[in-house]
């Protein structure tokens, strides 16, 4: 483990909404941009032959509303940090935010309701409130875009396009924070991290397998009774982090997409989906969280804490072990709160455990994907949809992810290297954590393209010494992938169908006794209620459930040929 400084230079991955858009005017050092993405007739963006003329974007003032279609999603006030105050000032751009007001689903009802749509909406590939915008023809179909404007065209993969596009031969959507076959950099923001100074005062001990990580979680809990041993991050949707890490551990292409809200065991072998009771892992997963929450080494309130709670407790120290989502985030912030006093404090990365008698090798948690996180799609209320592609085209470029991830030119950086990463300036050389944190860069953030990790991987490596942590933890754990997930995309059961219904009861019941069998009192117990729960799942129609998704699994891996 590494135990030098890191000065941290970037902000963290961390998916935040909106938009931005910039063209780096400072000098360079070798190459400003990666040569222009062509598509297949030969187009460059903004120059392409046929449909109307439309200029540059920064040119002339472009203004449009959006909406994130998230309970936790809330304007946050376009133009108050320097990289979107750039964008008004020097690409005439602005963006009216509109909020969920905490209940997207209410608020998106209210909009079907009054017929009144934004612009924009940034919502889940698949959901029910992007297939009613489709069946009631509220979208602008962009397949003209995507020949004309081809940077977006050509970062995405040709078997994720495909994927893409509806039923009907019409593309509604901009995938956000997609990867490619192509992109030797992956990121992901979750993994294991251990609090360095507790790892150095109980000498280093090896940490490779689950029986490890046991035996150092009671050293902990003997000589800090104030610190958490193992921090489990918040429960989204019934599912802890923690569970899923645990449960890869057993190698073999385990995965965290298998623990979902409903748990399924993929045969990469015959492409069949089949139950996840017929998986020793999972009940051995179990048993072991079981034990280490009775012996009080992990997380007592994991199902109820909130991400403040997390924040407070990582910011000062009194965690020893990590092992949730977005930890290069919450790890980069502490990170930076512990070191401004004491260099050596903060949190480092270790190499994902293995479950006793299985090669640390063989564990690949991971799943890669090129559809991305989310989608933004442009409705039809949009006055001038070409130029609000356009914006989302030069936004998945060099030009926009350096925007994202460092800010505007002039600001921490005059200048490039022959990567397209930027060069820290005198002020960026000098400026404390604080005063970074307080630049709030990377607050806007609309499009993800993988060329956000290219640029942070070169600009990493441009100075080890001040690497940003959050980035490197990404990497790291990120290699730990080797299957693409975009074969799964889209495996739902409309929850409208009777086995919709039937998924839904499945889900709350599964959810309810989860939680049941880690706060188990014995091993027994654990018995009686995983029995208990196998046996009411498949009453409910689990292998039904099964049955279905396999076959929307095939479907897709046709699509992918």
């Amino acid at each position: 483990m590494r135990k030098k400084q890191r000065l941290v230079l970037m902000t963290s991955i961390i998916l935040v909404f909106s938009l931005l858009l910039a063209a780096c005017s400072g000098s360079t050092k070798g190459n400003n941009e990666t040569p222009a993405v062509t598509n297949k007739n030969g187009n460059e963006q903004q120059t392409a032959e046929g449909s109307k003329e439309v200029p540059p974007f920064g040119e002339e003032p472009l203004e449009f509303s959006f909406y994130s279609n998230y309970d936790f999603s809330s304007p946050f006030g376009f133009g108050n940090d320097p990289s979107t105050k750039w964008l008004q000032e020097e690409k005439k751009f602005n963006l009216i935010e509109i909020g969920s007001n905490g209940n997207a689903k209410q608020k998106f009802g209210t909009m079907v309701a009054a017929k009144e749509f934004p612009d924009v909406i940034m919502l889940d590939r698949g959901s029910a409130e992007y297939t009613t915008m489709v069946e009631n023809n509220l979208l602008v179909p962009l397949n003209e875009y995507y020949e004309k404007y081809p940077t977006l065209r050509g970062l995405i993969d040709d078997s994720t396009f495909n994927l893409l596009t509806h039923k009907d031969g019409n593309i509604y959507v901009m995938p956000n924070w997609f990867d490619s076959e192509k992109n030797p950099f992956k990121y992901s923001n979750t993994g294991w991290t251990v609090n360095k100074t507790i790892y150095r005062e109980l000498g280093e001990p090896k940490l490779t397998n689950l029986d490890e990580l046991y035996n150092y979680l009671k050293q902990v809990k003997e000589k800090y009774p104030n610190v958490i041993p193992l921090e489990t991050g918040i429960t989204i949707n019934g599912v802890n982090m923690l569970f899923k890490l645990i449960y890869t551990s057993y190698g073999e292409n385990r995965t965290i997409w298998n623990i979902g809200d409903i748990p399924q065991r993929p045969n990469y072998e015959t492409s069949e989906l089949e139950s996840i009771f017929n998986d020793p892992a999972f009940k051995e997963t179990i048993v072991y969280m079981n034990k280490l929450y009775r012996e009080g080494l992990i997380t007592q309130d994991m199902f109820t804490q909130k991400a403040e709670q997390v924040t407070e407790k990582l910011n000062t120290g009194r965690v020893a072990v990590t092992a949730f989502s977005n930890i290069t985030g919450f790890g980069n912030t502490a990170n930076k709160v512990l070191q401004a006093n004491d260099p050596e404090a903060g949190y480092d990365y270790i190499p994902f455990l293995a479950a006793p008698g299985v090669d640390p090798e063989t564990v690949y948690p991971h799943t890669f994907g090129t559809l991305g996180w989310n989608i933004n799609v442009i409705t039809t209320a949009a006055k001038d949809p070409e130029r609000i592609f356009q914006f989302y085209d030069w936004f998945a470029s060099e030009e926009g992810q350096r925007l994202n991830a460092f800010g505007p030119p002039g600001l921490l950086y005059d200048e490039l290297d022959e990567n397209g990463a930027p060069i820290d300036n005198e002020y960026a050389k000098n400026i404390t954590a604080e005063e970074k944190v307080k630049l709030q860069i990377g607050l806007y953030n609309p499009m993800g393209s993988w060329l956000f990790y290219k640029i942070g991987h070169f600009k990493n490596a441009q100075n080890p010494e001040t690497a940003d942590w959050g980035n490197e933890a990404s990497e790291f754990f990120g290699a730990r992938a080797n299957i693409n997930a975009d074969q799964f995309n889209d495996v739902r059961i409309d929850p409208k169908s009777d086995l919709g219904i039937a998924q839904e009861h499945i889900k709350l019941y599964w959810f309810e006794q989860s939680a049941k069998m880690i706060f188990a009192d014995s091993e027994a117990q654990i018995d009686k209620i995983y029995e208990e729960l196998e046996r009411e799942v498949v009453k409910l129609g689990y292998e039904d459930l099964l049955k279905e998704r396999t076959e929307m699994w095939r479907s897709n891996l046709e699509k992918m040929k």
